[in-house]
């Protein structure tokens, strides 16, 4: 049996890779400088609602001292998952790591089995803490420590060889490792993120307000979604790819270039069988029969209703209508609110308003459709 402490650094790559990872490298095991960054962060209420990162703030800032004692390394790994544009038919896109299979799952998997290998090979039982995205950990300080690569100015982490499409993944282990700093290259003076970003969520070079982000908004934020964000939501029906999309190095991943997506990236049937009409008239059996093993279910029932309503307004189609029209009286108050916005932004969406005015009694749908009458 080999001595933990003595694991050779090249049989350690040679098993994550097996557990297939195209990157992995060794750091530290906490997140050093950017722990201060997320805590001046966190104290601006950058984090929104996501009271979680409160709750776990002192295991964010120092992993070690609080959940791995133990640990000595970081080994970093990263998934590539790159390739063409995720969405629905007729409208409303799906941020690329979301359109296939639930990435927690095979990225767990993954993590898991490396685990499993490294204990066979004598590290104690028990002994590994790791992480995929489902931990709080600072995962993308984790990751820019080891060299998986450098800190974009979206405040993503971007490969020089495999560019921004990256899903992180790490173990903390008791063991050392010979850390292998920090990734070559930077964004240079590029701005291209910042100034595409339909939101201003990216207030300055590497840093994000969440309150502004559209993964934030169509994810992790229950309830409404602030007026004066909707119509920048454009087609996004779930998370957001733009500051991806127009970065330089967003053609070198390894899936760009194959003809055809592994089978964990290969859209999951719902991107296939669903519509943003359709959407509007998910009910609670058919969402627990139908979209189980897709990340999408993070943004829950109601906000997937939510999110499509706000879409269809943005698409302005007519022929959305007849759904919002029972979306605006459904029993969900939220989706009543967000489908009279839409009705004010599509021709003959008045007619519906004007009828339903009477009828409502929650005090902030009927604002909502009395600001949508005013904008018809």
């Amino acid at each position: 049996m080999i001595e933990p402490m003595r694991l050779a650094p090249p049989l350690v790559r040679e098993l994550a890779a097996e557990a297939g990872f195209e990157l992995v490298r060794f750091g530290p095991p906490g997140p050093g400088p950017h722990a201060q960054r997320f805590a001046t962060w966190l104290e601006a209420g950058r984090a929104g609602e996501m009271q979680y990162l409160h709750a776990n703030r002192a295991r964010i800032q120092d992993p070690v001292g609080t959940w791995a004692p133990s640990a000595q390394a970081a080994i970093a790994l990263a998934h590539d998952y790159g390739g063409p544009a995720i969405g629905l038919e007729g409208g409303g896109r799906i941020a690329r790591y979301a359109g296939g299979r639930d990435y927690h799952r095979y990225l767990g998997l993954g993590v898991e089995k490396l685990r499993v290998r490294l204990e066979k090979e004598g590290v104690p039982w028990g002994s590994i803490k790791i992480g995929t995205d489902a931990v709080p950990l600072l995962e993308r300080a984790i990751a820019v420590q080891a060299g998986i690569g450098f800190l974009a100015k979206s405040a993503g982490v971007i490969s020089p060889t495999l560019g921004p499409w990256l899903l992180l993944s790490e173990l903390l282990v008791p063991f050392e490792l010979p850390f292998d700093g920090p990734a070559p290259g930077s964004c240079g003076t590029c701005t291209k993120c910042l100034e595409a970003c339909p939101t201003g969520a990216i207030t300055a070079p590497f840093e994000v307000d969440a309150r502004r982000c559209l993964s934030y908004t169509t994810i992790e934020l229950r309830g409404a979604i602030p007026r004066e964000l909707r119509a920048k939501h454009g087609e996004w029906l779930f998370g957001c790819d733009i500051c991806l999309e127009v970065c330089p190095f967003a053609d070198r991943g390894r899936i760009s270039a194959l003809a055809e997506r592994p089978a964990n990236l290969k859209p999951h049937p719902v991107t296939e069988t669903w519509t943003l009409v359709g959407l509007l008239d998910l009910d609670a059996a058919r969402y627990e029969s139908e979209w189980v093993g897709t990340a999408m279910r993070r943004a829950t029932r109601e906000g997937l209703r939510r999110n499509a309503a706000v879409v269809l307004g943005n698409l302005g189609n007519a022929a959305a209508l007849p759904a919002l029209a029972r979306a605006v009286a459904d029993a969900d108050p939220v989706l009543r609110a967000h489908a009279a916005w839409s009705l004010g932004r599509i021709a003959g969406g008045k007619r519906i308003l004007d009828d339903r005015l009477p009828r409502e009694l929650d005090a902030n749908v009927v604002e909502e459709i009395r600001m949508a009458l005013a904008q018809v």
